[in-house]
Order: structure tokens, then sequence, then C-alpha cells
């Protein structure tokens, strides 16, 4: 069967699209909305860090909840709703400390939706797995998109953040019965040491825990080079989390709130460009290379956010930012697929998520005292430290790999 005219996929991809399309417009605005109300550089951060603990941690006892029963689309239909309702209480709060605790919340509703979606996308794809995801992956990053550029817009046209929030949720819910009405689910159980886990999710989402944490830990140990490398990672993502965690409060100061959503969304149109490309290089030189291509383009991106000082450099920052982005994981989750032991190449591919996961609970928390002390210019200074680490490890640890020599 033709991918589109699998029913159930076209269903899935749809609601998550629509879902992703309110965290486009909502999350870019959250910090901002925060800082508004009076709450710190501390709470600023904890947006994240909440999210990302609670979402990882919270993803088995759903994910084994789903498998018991053998259903599927209600898991991902309340965790999509339940997700959305949290930016509408948020919208209703005055109190920041109130809003982190809507964050943690949210975080364990969206790790409802998170692991289940991958098994059904399993239960889909069948023989044709690794299309389906991408086609899947293809969806969530065009709603992200459209998402980043809707929220700028409407803010532009009402000036209130509230509004955004309002509006991300109706989405969700959107979302929510789509998944509900659309699937055809079967009450099956899937074995998910298979699911292929995606890689690197955007900033500001958790990564995925592997099922089985004990086994992931246990094939880095006995592979040298996944170990450096999810070490490299963890520090390149500590960087990323000390930056881009506090990084729409940084540019409500240099800019305004009009243009936060709006260079999100170059982001990410420079994410789904340049993703083939780096995708197509990878195949054909050695990744290593890709790899240190990513991480100085984390060094690059991270000076201009320093140096420029208008909206119109910051667009050429951003499309950059997306480039760094792409060759990053694209290069990171090739390498690993090449170097995996056969038959455990998803546990493999899940061990980086967890070094992102890990990064993006350091690098806000880091970034904590050097804003308070020092302002969100030196905290950018500071990350060069991480980076310059991931970098060393890289250089040092990581063997050069090529597709082609390692399949000849």
């Amino acid at each position: 069967m033709q991918w589109y005219r699998d029913k159930n996929l076209l269903a899935l991809s749809i609601s998550f699209m629509v879902a992703n399309i309110g965290w486009g417009m909502a999350w870019p605005y959250l910090p901002v909305y925060v800082s508004i109300l009076g709450g710190g550089i501390l709470f600023i951060t904890l947006l994240s860090i909440m999210f990302n603990l609670f979402g990882s941690f919270s993803q088995y006892p759903w994910a084994r909840l789903s498998d018991k029963s053998g259903q599927k689309k209600i898991f991902i239909s309340l965790g999509n709703g339940f997700s959305g309702l949290m930016f509408y209480l948020m919208s209703l709060s005055t109190i920041p400390i109130v809003i982190i605790e809507y964050r943690i919340l949210q975080g364990i509703f969206s790790s409802m939706a998170t692991p289940t979606s991958s098994a059904l996308i399993v239960e889909l794809g069948k023989e044709n797995m690794g299309l389906y995801f991408g086609i899947f992956n293809s969806f969530i990053e065009l709603g992200y998109t459209i998402g980043s550029f809707f929220g700028s817009m409407i803010y532009v046209l009402t000036g209130n953040i509230t509004t955004i929030f309002i509006i991300s949720m109706i989405l969700f819910i959107i979302s929510a019965f789509i998944t509900q009405l659309g699937l055809r689910e079967e009450r099956t159980k899937i074995d998910r040491s298979k699911i292929p886990f995606p890689t690197f999710r955007h900033e500001g989402k958790p990564g995925r825990f592997p099922m089985n944490l004990k086994d992931g830990v246990k094939i880095i140990f006995e592979n040298k080079d996944i170990l450096f490398l999810a070490i490299a990672v963890f520090f390149v993502m500590s960087a990323s989390g000390e930056v881009y965690s506090v990084l729409p409060v940084y540019l409500n100061e240099k800019f305004s709130e009009s243009w936060i959503g709006f260079l999100y969304g170059v982001e990410s149109i420079s994410v789904v460009a340049f993703t083939p490309i780096f995708g197509y290089l990878s195949d054909r030189i050695n990744i290593k290379y890709l790899i240190i291509t990513g991480i100085i383009g984390y060094f690059i991106t991270f000076i201009l956010y320093f140096i420029f000082n208008t909206p119109q450099e910051m667009i050429f920052a951003e499309i950059i930012s997306g480039m760094k982005w792409s060759a990053f994981i694209v290069s990171a989750s090739t390498y690993v697929g090449v170097v995996s032991p056969k038959g455990k190449e998803s546990r493999s591919q899940a061990m980086l998520n967890i070094a992102q996961s890990m990064g993006w609970v350091l690098g806000p928390a880091v970034a904590v005292p050097i804003i308070t002390f020092f302002g969100f210019s030196i905290n950018i200074i500071f990350s060069f430290i991480f980076i310059t680490i991931g970098l060393l490890i890289v250089l040092i640890f990581v063997k050069s790999k090529k597709i082609k020599t390692e399949n000849t």
C-alpha cells in the first residue's frame, strides 16, 4: 500500500501536525510570558528543566499501561488534549510558580502520546517503518514551522500572549479529536525494543528514553564509539539548553515579542531545508566531519547571537542555527546507525536521546547563576566551554566512519 493511502498514518500525522502548530505557537512565548509576570531567570529555566525531567521519566509507565491495555489512540488523544489544556491554564495564571507546576503536568501528559505514537507507527509501517517515521516526522516539523509563524502573527495582531495560548489549546483539542475519530486501531501489543527512536527532538522538547535503560547503558559501555559520541552530545546539548532555554527572553530584550515566533519559524524552515542535504552528505563523506561541522555551527550561531543587534541580522543567525542543527542530528544519528550492534540499533539511538535530555537539564540549570550575576551575553560566551569539550571529545575519541567503507 502506498503511504498516502494509509488513512491511519494520515490521521496520526495530521493530528500531530495540528498539535505541533500549537507547540510552535506557544513554546517560544512561554518564557517571555513568565518574565512579564515577574518570574526571574530561575523560573524561566525551570520551564525546560521540569518539562524534560518529568516528560522523560513518565514515558515508561504510560507506555506500559498502553501495552497492557492494547489501546493506543486514547493515550495519544488524552496526551495531546491535556497538554493543550495546560497552556490554557497557564494563560489564566499570574503566578510564575503555578505555571511551573502546569509545565510539570504538561511534561507528564505529553509523555502519554510520545512513546505510544511511536508504537503505533511501528504497527502501521511494518515493512515500511523507516518511510512511515519519515512521513510522520515531516508532518511534525511542518506543524512546528507553521505554528512559529502563526504565533508571531497573532501577537502582532493582538499584542496578547494569552491569546496565543488559548488558540494553541484549541489546536491541541482538535488534534485529540482527529486522533480519536480518524484512527482505526487494532488492540495489539508491540515489542518496544524494536521501535526506532527518532533523532533529537526540537529545542524545548524532551528526547525519548529507551524502555530498557539497563540494556541501553550496557550497549554504550560495550561500544566505545557510541559511548564517546553520547558524552559529546551531552556536552553540546548542555550548551544548547543553556542558550535556547532563555533565548526567547534574550530576543525580547534585544527586539520585541513580535519577532520571537517569526525567528523560530525561520530556524524551523532551515531545519526542513537542510536536513535532506546533510542526510545525503552523511551517506557519502566521513560522518565524523559532519559531526564536527555541526558542533562548529553551534560556535558560529552563538557568536552571531552575541554580536547581532537587529532582527534582520538575526534572521541570518537563525538560518545558520537550522543548518547546524540539521548537520549535527543527522550525522550523529547516522554514525550510531553505522556502529550499533546488529539488532540493537534502536536502543543505541535512544542513548543519544538520553544524552540530549540530560544536557537540557544541566544547561538551563547552569544558566541560572550566570545570567543572574553576569547577564544573557556572558551566558552565551560561557556555553562555549560545553561546546569546546564536546568538540574535543569528537576530535580525539570518536573514530572516523564512512558508510560505504563500513558496508564494503
